[in-house]
């Protein structure tokens, strides 16, 4: 499911890491090393999961403000990062 700010997230992620659209399943862009998943409020912790399991340079990219604490409480202790609205890198991925 998709709505405005996870298209226009996933857009900004594209155009600042010159990535592309990942073919469906959890993650949404590819840049080079970097996979992305970008989650709103409603999907991240059913979603967290999932990213978990997948091996490499794992993000969450987060649609708005309350998401971001969300994320960096979800990502605590893991190897994944966590990046802000604007594609900004908050919690580098290990």
């Amino acid at each position: 499911m998709t709505n405005k700010a996870h298209t226009a997230v996933v857009n900004r992620i594209i155009a600042r890491y010159q990535g592309t659209l990942a073919d469906g399943g959890v993650l949404d862009v590819i840049a080079g090393p970097l996979l992305v998943a970008v989650e709103t409020t409603a999907t991240l912790a059913t979603s967290f999961p999932q990213i978990l399991a997948i091996e490499g340079t794992r993000y969450i990219a987060v649609t708005n403000q309350e998401s971001l604490e969300e994320a960096k409480r979800l990502t605590e202790g893991t190897p994944v990062g966590v990046m802000n609205s604007q594609g900004d890198i908050v919690k580098e991925a290990e």
